[in-house]
């Protein structure tokens, strides 16, 4: 017996979930920033507990109904992202959030737009990946808006490498216990952006290149940011 309908990517639900996930992340730390910024810590702690809890109902839900497998080990991009997120909310360290916000917005605002799904809304499985994958982005955007946290140049290179060396070791998780975490091993079975690049192994080509362009135009507001305050010729 399915949990829920079957997922219909944009439909009504798909594109409610999104725009709720969008308003919480923009409402929340605006509202904090303007109304209570003494609390900008607290909240933030709160997030990143909710966080780890989700994590944890999650998986505790995933290995009553599934039992003991490697395929629950927490090793997929959105799951390493939740866990940093909580910890740059926690910690506040720039290094930290600067992996958070380029893994965030690189790849987990992907999996939000084309989620690997069958069942719809209400499904446990529905509930708890936009739960979690929502709450990454809510994470990323209250440190930027109310913890004033924010990436700079090469910060870019710094997660590029970071990143590849991740890919390695999963690759090497994913050979020895026959898992496809990071989809290294194979594209996921729903629609994705890895369609377009092409048969294994050769869309790792097309999945490195977007993410390069996709680290660059995320950093870019933080660029036209800075431009923007410079002061102008022969002024002080």
């Amino acid at each position: 017996m399915p949990d829920g309908p079957p997922f219909e990517l944009f439909g009504a639900s798909h594109l409610w979930t999104l725009g709720l996930i969008a308003a919480i992340g923009i409402l929340l730390p605006l509202a904090v920033r303007r109304l209570r910024p003494s609390a900008a810590g607290a909240v933030a702690v709160a997030l990143a507990l909710l966080m780890l809890g989700q994590e944890v109902a999650d998986l505790t839900v995933q290995f009553r109904h599934r039992g003991p497998s490697v395929h629950l080990l927490p090793l997929h991009l959105c799951s390493l992202a939740l866990f940093i997120t909580a910890w740059a909310l926690v910690s506040r360290r720039p290094r930290v959030f600067e992996v958070a916000y380029f893994w965030a917005f690189a790849g987990t605002t992907q999996a939000l737009l084309t989620p690997d799904l069958a069942a719809g809304f209400p499904a446990p499985g529905y509930l708890f990946f936009f739960a979690g994958h929502g709450l990454v982005v809510i994470g990323v955007l209250y440190g930027v808006i109310a913890l004033g946290l924010r990436p700079v140049p090469r910060s870019i290179w710094r997660v590029t490498l970071i990143t590849l060396a991740l890919a390695a070791v999963i690759f090497g998780i994913n050979a020895w216990l026959g898992t496809n975490f990071l989809y290294l091993m194979a594209k996921p079975p729903g629609p994705s952006l890895l369609d377009w690049f092409g048969p294994w192994p050769w869309y790792w080509i097309g999945l490195l290149l977007v993410g390069l362009v996709s680290f660059g135009l995320l950093y870019l507001p933080f660029l036209l940011l800075d431009l923007a305050r410079r002061p102008r010729h022969g002024q002080r």
